[in-house]
């Protein structure tokens, strides 16, 4: 048996020594269900697990209350981050498996504890707050979190095993309109916002079957009016919209920006505009990274576990947006799935929060942990894996991020 071979086997029992407690901990946080940047006890519950294991830990990292860093260092070599989440969704809580995500990324971590003085590397975990909302990973990037990482790992729960999670980039406008309040019968007097926002929202149905066929979008609209004999004064929408690319969601983001001034202008209605984009808080569409791809395969393959083709998570894209996307067009990466139920169960519903605790779930963290820890031995322990991974980044990056595989082309 090789060097490698032997590093595995020896993450893989460490593993499954640690199973209950892995178990344990996944379903604490799911209990907790602390919501972005409130998952106070759900992070410091994933670093105490790690300071148990010899992890250097760094919490608050970067001024955000709930991100944390921890550490273990090998022989010198690059350093692999294996990335956490762990925030819930109002109401709810876990439909999207995230207690999945920080536990298997945490005792991937805790795997290679054993045998880190034999990896030419480091190990690193970086916890990541608030994926359901604004971001955690965006400012974390822009503060310089993943300095030094020269690949990372993430994987996400869903209904199909697949070595590729595919997102797309995502968008938001939030658009306040103050009118003017007046009474009903005399409507000349005054300046309806919440009309403006019904026109606003009309012509946006009308102004996407001018748009690319990827193009998603989603609203709510809120009106400040506490009778209808009242002249509405005042509207707000919240627009998500997203595209397959963040090339294309510019364009959208200028279109519906177009369409709310014009709107708003001729109906008397004055308007504010806040975009993400003026924010930097736009979720990218992920990277993919053969290099990387493949070296999982032989995991799955090694595992005895079945995975989707990269080609058909293409074909069965289902729109879902993340800010691993954001790294991935920083540096290289791996993003892969894991069912914990069957087809017909969606993400963000309380089914899939039940899902994510039930014996598929255990087991779909279990082989997260395990699919993490392998890969990460692969890439620290082969110096040509990741010279591989970051020659293919770099030409993705070259080129603008516009010759890439495993994208729709339009």
């Amino acid at each position: 048996m090789d060097t490698n071979a032997l590093l595995k086997e020896r993450a893989l029992k460490r593993i499954e020594s640690l199973e209950g407690r892995i178990k344990q901990v996944s379903s604490m946080i799911h209990g907790y269900a602390e919501v972005g940047t409130k998952e106070f006890r759900s992070s410091a519950l994933l670093c105490t697990e790690l300071a148990k294991h010899g992890f250097t830990i760094e919490k608050k990292l970067v001024g955000i209350p709930t991100a944390f860093k921890a550490v273990l260092k090998g022989k010198p070599g690059p350093t692999v981050a294996l990335l956490a989440e762990y925030d819930a969704l109002p109401e709810i809580g876990h439909g999207c498996g995230h207690n999945i995500i920080g536990t298997s990324a945490t005792f991937a971590a805790i795997g290679l504890s054993n045998i880190i003085k034999q990896l030419r590397g480091s190990i690193m975990v970086l916890g990541t707050p608030d994926e359901e909302g604004y971001g955690g990973k965006i400012p974390m990037l822009q503060r310089g979190a993943f300095n030094g990482v020269g690949a990372v790992i993430e994987n996400h729960p869903f209904v199909r095993n697949a070595t590729w999670w595919p997102t797309v980039a995502l968008g938001d406008l939030t658009i306040q309109l103050e009118g003017r309040a007046a009474h009903y019968a005399t409507p000349h007097k005054g300046a309806n916002a919440l009309d403006a926002a019904v026109a606003i929202l009309t012509t946006l149905n009308i102004l996407k079957h001018g748009l690319r066929p990827d193009v998603v979008l989603g609203y709510t609209l809120d009106a400040e009016s506490a009778t209808p004999v009242i002249v509405p004064p005042r509207a707000r929408i919240r627009i998500a919209f997203k595209a397959t690319d963040i090339r294309y969601l510019r364009v959208v983001a200028d279109k519906i920006r177009k369409c709310v001034n014009g709107i708003s202008k001729s109906m008397g209605v004055n308007v504010s505009i806040t975009d993400a984009f003026d924010r930097n808080l736009c979720f990218e569409e992920s990277i993919p990274n053969i290099a990387l791809i493949e070296t999982l395969q032989r995991n799955f393959s090694e595992l005895g576990i079945a995975a989707e083709d990269p080609a058909d998570s293409v074909r069965f894209r289902s729109f879902y947006s993340s800010d691993y996307g954001n790294v991935s067009r920083r540096l290289p990466g791996l993003n892969f799935a894991v069912a914990v139920a069957q087809g017909d169960v969606s993400l963000h519903t309380r089914e899939f929060s039940k899902a994510v605790i039930s014996r598929k779930g255990q087991e779909a963290l279990i082989m997260a942990t395990k699919l993490m820890a392998l890969t990460a031995i692969d890439i620290l322990d082969n110096p040509d894996t990741l010279r591989k991974a970051k020659k293919e980044f770099h030409k993705y990056r070259t080129s603008g991020f516009r010759s890439v595989p495993l994208q729709p082309i339009f």
